[in-house]
């Protein structure tokens, strides 16, 4: 996963700049959550605590991008989800001092 969000980060960086931004402006941030689906079972509306989970992060600025299966002795014990934001990336913030 780890490899997929630095993919992701330079495929960001590359689209700004073929779009007239400064890579160093703008950058991706990634968070990673566990959506836990054990407890409330695959048939208790698992599906509709996930797109609520959706909207709250989507209210947040993030933005879906990428869900991984987590496994147990052949049972779905939970999703790992992953969300990203652009944001301004530490460096641009410090370039006035």
């Amino acid at each position: 996963m780890t490899a997929r969000i630095l993919c992701c980060l330079a495929l960001t960086a590359w689209s700004l700049a073929a779009l007239g931004h400064e890579p160093a402006s703008l950058c991706e941030e990634a968070v990673t959550v566990f959506h836990d689906v054990s407890k409330i079972g695959r048939k208790d509306r698992a599906a509709a605590n996930m797109t609520r989970r959706h909207e709250e992060m989507a209210a947040q600025g993030w933005r879906f991008a990428d869900a991984e299966p987590y496994i147990e002795n052949s049972d779905l014990e939970g999703l790992f989800i992953t969300y990203v934001r652009r944001v301004v990336c530490p460096a641009a913030l410090n370039k006035d001092d």
